[in-house]
């Protein structure tokens, strides 16, 4: 423990340096503080759509003040009209008549503009007359007392109340949409995306300036080095998040819970960037490929708040839910904290089996350093231990990846995604069992068919462990949805989907190892077997 916290300081000296030219450390954190501040007061004048529509007006008009329609007033009728030609206005009222186009825009903006004036009217009529009158459909909410009275008869009814405590009007009453509570929980994830790429930059820094090397001379573990490079921004990484907790009135200790395994996940990933990437220009096209798709994957899921379960895949959700003041369970926190927390733990593992000169300096393609990093993962140990464990330890990525696609599969209609699904989620699987046993046979570890069919065998198995302890966690999450029975294999016997996962990575590895087909011709071929199987699954389910 004690070389981490030395390696630990000696990053916050370092960290430190950067700043001594400009500004200061705190000088950033406060500008994060005060836009962050900034977004959330202003959260509710953030309107989407804003200025989308342009209305020419004449005459007597209803007053519009929707931002999403720009108010031109026009001198003439035949002045509006021409506008309109024009294109330059979307609609034109005349008094009581609307004239529009018969082009898609137009249209658009005829339909919001009726939405919004239906709307209006329906306040001015509450307005006007008597609330009875007005309001003839109305909901009163009763709130009655959770404990008996002292010495009241079991069957003797509660006292009904004459005046409802709260009245809810349908047609005044809108959906409750999460943008407002997504994006303030969306100011969380930029404190922690903001320190992690400090993180990247300066790993990157001691690799090409060598001193990474040279700190792997000292009496050190690769795994000291890392926590201990990391442990600084990960605490600075809390930090943000409880800042940005105590300034949007959150609850810093659920925050820091919500959030803890979301800073490990984008760490996570953080991390293998600059193992695999030699220059600065190539980490930050990859950095900032990664930071868009990380944003997406939070986000997205997030909007769908309350409306499906599969939400719960990104822990935007659970802070929405804290914002809303509901409450949600230990299934909903596991549900997207564990598959993170565990890619944090194979980012981890990945790093103290790829943190050596030889890999960290040399020039190869991509694809060649994915290989040669899956081959130092496994070599540790024997084929027979290494494979099983390379398919149980790489669960995480490959579920979560079902799950982003399970959620477009939800919210989308389903014949036009499903196909797509399907398809993706078989080939993410095959790659994964399949590519461990190749890394060996092309060093030569393993070459006869019984070793390779061994080993599919070991891949399968690893892989079905993994998958069932993980669906045990989510099972509940996702099991409304149709397809969710096709990806995790839900409610099925054990030992078929077992037969099927030996059945696959045999035919990707048989044919890569022994009839030298090239690898994606193999993996392709199978992943049309897997998406058989899955239709054939979801048919029958």
């Amino acid at each position: 423990m004690n070389q981490i916290l030395v390696i630990a300081w000696r990053e916050v000296t370092r960290l430190r340096k950067r700043f001594s030219g400009g500004a200061s450390p705190l000088a950033v954190i406060a500008l994060m503080i005060v836009i962050g501040a900034s977004s959330y007061f202003l959260r509710d004048t953030v309107s989407l759509g804003s200025g989308l529509y342009r209305v020419g007006v004449f005459g007597d008009v209803p007053s519009i003040t929707d931002t999403r329609f720009s108010v031109v007033e026009v001198k003439s009728a035949d002045e509006g009209k021409s506008l309109l030609d024009e294109k330059r206005i979307d609609v034109f009222i005349d008094g009581a008549q609307v004239t529009y186009r018969e082009d898609d825009k137009s249209q658009y903006a005829l339909k919001s503009l009726k939405q919004y004036l239906e709307t209006q009217e329906i306040v001015r009529v509450g307005k006007t007359y008597e609330y009875n009158l007005a309001f003839p459909l109305r909901v009163g909410i009763n709130y009655l007392p959770l404990n008996r009275p002292a010495g009241q008869d079991p069957q003797q009814e509660t006292p009904p109340v004459e005046k409802p405590k709260e009245t809810i009007i349908p047609s005044l009453t809108p959906p409750p949409a999460p943008f407002t509570q997504v994006l303030v929980a969306l100011l969380f994830i930029m404190p922690i995306t903001f320190i992690s790429i400090f993180f990247t930059s300066s790993f990157m820094d001691e690799k090409i300036n060598r001193r990474l090397v040279i700190l792997l001379s000292a009496p050190v573990t690769p795994f000291q080095i890392i926590f201990g490079k990391m442990l600084p921004y990960a605490i600075f990484a809390l930090f943000g998040v409880a800042v940005v907790a105590a300034f949007t009135g959150g609850k810093i200790l659920l925050s820091l819970a919500i959030f803890a395994p979301t800073i490990l996940f984008i760490f996570a990933i953080y991390l293998l960037v600059p193992l695999f990437y030699r220059t600065f220009k190539d980490t930050t096209f990859i950095a900032m490929f990664v930071t868009t798709m990380t944003t997406a994957y939070l986000v997205f899921p997030a909007m769908f708040t309350n409306a499906n379960d599969v939400s719960y895949v990104s822990p935007l959700t659970l802070a929405v839910k804290m914002y809303r003041n509901e409450p949600f369970g230990w299934r909903e926190y596991l549900f997207p904290s564990v598959p993170m927390a565990g890619i944090f733990i194979f980012a981890m593992f990945a790093g103290t089996r790829l943190l050596n000169e030889e890999f960290l300096m040399g020039y190869k393609p991509i694809s060649k350093k994915i290989k040669d990093a899956i081959y130092l993962m496994m070599a540790h140990s024997k084929p027979y231990i290494a494979v099983p464990l390379w398919s149980l330890i790489t669960i995480p990525a490959v579920y979560m990846t079902q799950v982003v696609f399970l959620a477009f599969a939800t919210n989308l209609p389903f014949k036009l995604i499903l196909g797509a699904v399907l398809f993706g989620s078989a080939m993410v699987e095959e790659i994964v069992k399949s590519v461990g046993i190749i890394a060996l046979a092309e060093h030569r570890v393993i070459s006869s068919a019984r070793s390779i069919f061994g080993l599919s065998f070991l891949s399968g198995l690893g892989f079905l462990i993994g998958e069932k302890l993980l669906v045990a966690i989510s099972i509940s999450m996702v099991s409304d949805a149709r397809v969710a029975g096709a990806l995790f294999g839900a409610g099925l016997l054990l030992l078929i989907p077992l037969f099927a996962h030996f059945f696959f990575t045999s035919i990707t590895t048989f044919l890569t190892i022994k009839l030298k087909f090239p690898y994606t011709l193999s993996l392709f071929i199978t992943t049309v077997i897997h998406f058989i199987y899955n239709y054939l699954i979801l048919r029958g389910s």
